[in-house]
This record gives C-alpha cells, structure tokens and sequence, in this order.
C-alpha cells in the first residue's frame, strides 16, 4: 500500500467517538458533569481534517490540482449530508409552527432557507433563530469555517510549508486566546455572540493539523497503544473536572494548543487489527453521519417523548442514549442508502463533464 492510500484506522475510530461526544454535549445529564470539556471534540475534528486533508491533497493542491477542482470534492463530500440534516431540522420547524408550537413567519423561513440551501450562515436578524448561523441545524456552523479553511489551504501555499506555518500557528494561538478570554469560554462558534472566536479556533486547530502531517510524512511517526489513545480523548473531555474552577479555562487551552494535537500525531501510527479496527473503520464511516443528524433526532426525539410521555420524562442520560443509538442507526442507514451513492454518482458526473474530479 503506498502512503498516499494509508488508511488511518485509529484516527477513524477516534473520529467517531468525538461525535458520540458531541452528542452528550447537547443533552443536559450526569455526563455534563464528569465530562465537562465534552465539547473540544470538535476541537479534535478540526486537528484531525487538517491532518487527513493535508495527506489526502497536500502534494496534488502544490502540484496539479485546481483550487476549483479540491473545494468541488469538499462540498460533494460534505454537502449531502449537511442538506439531509437541514431539510429535517427545517420540517421539524414546520411541524412545530403547524402544531402551534413556534411562530414563524413564512418570509422569515424562506430567508433562512435560502441560506441554508447555499451553504453560508444566516444573519441575526431573526428572533426564533436564536442566533445560531445555522438554525435548522446547528452543528453546521463547524463545516462553515471547515470550508473555510479547506479553502485557504488550496489557495494560499504559504499555508501548506512548515516553515510558514512555524509563523502562523503562534499568530493563530493569541488569536484563539485573545477570544477565549473574551468570551469567557473555548466553545466558541456556534453562536453569532462568538463567531469570531470560532474562526479562531479552526485557524489554529486546522493547521496545526497540516503541520502535524508534515512531520508525520518525514517519518517521525510514534505509536500509541489504540486504547490509550481512546483514554487521552476521554481525559481531554474530563479532565477539567478535576481541576479547580479558576484553572479550567486554563486546562481547556492546554487542551486545544497542545494535546489534543499531541493526541492526533500519537495515534497517526496506531495500529488495531480484528474486530478493533473494523469497529474503528465503521465509526469512522459513521461519524460525519452522527454528527450531522444528531441535533434533528434529538429535537424529533424531544417532541415525540413529550407527546407520549409529557414534558421531559424522557430526559437526561436514558435520552442521551436513546439519540446516541438513533443517531448512529440514522447514519449507517443515511451512509449506505444515501451519501455514498449520491457522491459517487456526482463525482462522475462531474468528471465525465469537465474532468473537476480527477
């Protein structure tokens, strides 16, 4: 196998128990309090999508590939799913308005549809919006600043040199912790309140990943038990449970500067065999699938327990597993029927009509 199709089984796994993670980070239960740092999984995705994308394209993007070709194949891989999450986030919108629930006024959604439909983050401007860029399905806001940054990797070379990116990742980390201490907080992003803060978080992130990879190429490849890798991410979730209150924001930093980076180049090299690696490679598969379909089941979910059972009976950790397993079967469901199929048959289209794939 050549390094260019070198399959990082590990890394796959980790992928998708982040996205479990996230999952919990939306749920108010017991987890919240023995993970409190749940949420730098995503912190994770962006390390590990510049690491993967840097493997996957680096050498093309410096060579022959156009940036038009490269950003093609990043929307064909990530707009399926993000447009299935949005057109079920959006239904459950008309449901509720429907059923009384919400008022929205129809000029109101068809503006945010339009935003939704083309990718880019809707204005404040409305209240049952709550702020949020991506209001019919929130946890997009990330695959916003992911195409972002996908997109300054192609058209900045300076970007894909290590030497460069020694400057630029310092420059990237007071970024980040001007932000943070802004804000008061590291999960930034996902509100207009902290959007800046968010385009922060993947500069850095994102690139120290490219960077990562670099290293990982020149053969400085250490490997790290599976199980222990699996640890280390849970620790970065947890560990700030452990440390007194004024020191968490410190810990959470330390988290996404160092080890949460650390923890992407130490698995790069992880080796599983057997029944480990086919489970990593399916939460791998599954992973983007959890992610994006998560916040639709959980609120479909939140309706049809209250409706059964009254409001919130259904709650905390039995809901939290109740969305997790959802989710995951919505994914494989979603992976197999609907998003593999559908890129395959764009990226075909497409370099039978200009060849934007190749």
């Amino acid at each position: 196998m050549s390094e260019s199709d070198h399959r990082f089984i590990v890394l796959d796994g980790l992928r998708g128990a982040a996205a479990l993670l996230v999952i919990s980070d939306h749920i108010p239960s017991v987890i919240w309090n023995i993970a409190p740092s749940r949420a730098l999984a995503v912190d994770f995705f962006f390390v590990l999508s510049g690491f993967v994308l840097a493997h996957a394209y680096g050498d093309r993007l410096s060579s022959s590939m156009s940036i038009r070709a490269f950003m093609t194949r990043r929307l064909i891989r990530l707009y399926p799913l993000y447009i299935l999450g949005s057109i079920l986030g959006a239904l459950l919108v008309v449901v509720q308005v429907l059923k009384g629930w919400m008022q929205v006024p129809p000029g109101e959604f068809a503006i945010v549809s339009f935003f939704g439909i083309t990718f880019l983050p809707c204005p404040p401007i409305f209240d049952w919006t709550a702020s949020a860029p991506f209001p019919f399905d929130g946890p997009a806001w990330s695959l916003f600043f992911e195409l972002v940054a996908n997109l300054s990797l192609a058209a900045f070379a300076f970007l894909r040199r290590p030497r460069s990116l020694l400057i630029f990742l310092p420059i990237a980390a007071l970024a980040l912790l001007y932000f943070t201490l802004q804000s008061g907080t590291f999960d930034m992003g996902w509100k207009y309140e902290t959007f800046p803060g968010g385009a922060a978080r993947i500069a850095y992130e994102f690139f120290a990943g490219v960077l990562i990879y670099d290293f990982w190429r020149k053969g400085y490849r250490w490997r790290l038990p599976a199980t222990a890798a699996f640890a280390l991410l849970f620790v970065v979730a947890m560990g700030s449970a452990l440390t007194p209150g004024g020191l968490r924001m410190a810990w959470d930093l330390s988290m996404q500067l160092v080890f949460i980076p650390l923890i992407v180049a130490l698995a790069a090299n992880a080796y599983v065999s057997g029944a480990m690696a086919r489970l990593c490679t399916t939460l791998g598969d599954l992973s983007y699938g959890i992610y994006m379909l998560h916040i639709p089941i959980l609120i479909a979910t939140r309706l049809a327990t209250n409706h059964l059972f009254g409001d919130d009976q259904v709650s905390g950790l039995a809901m939290t597993l109740i969305v997790a397993l959802l989710a995951t079967i919505a994914a494989a469901v979603a992976h197999g029927a609907y998003d593999v199929p559908l890129r395959t048959r764009l990226a075909k289209h497409l370099k039978m009509r200009s060849g934007i794939a190749d």
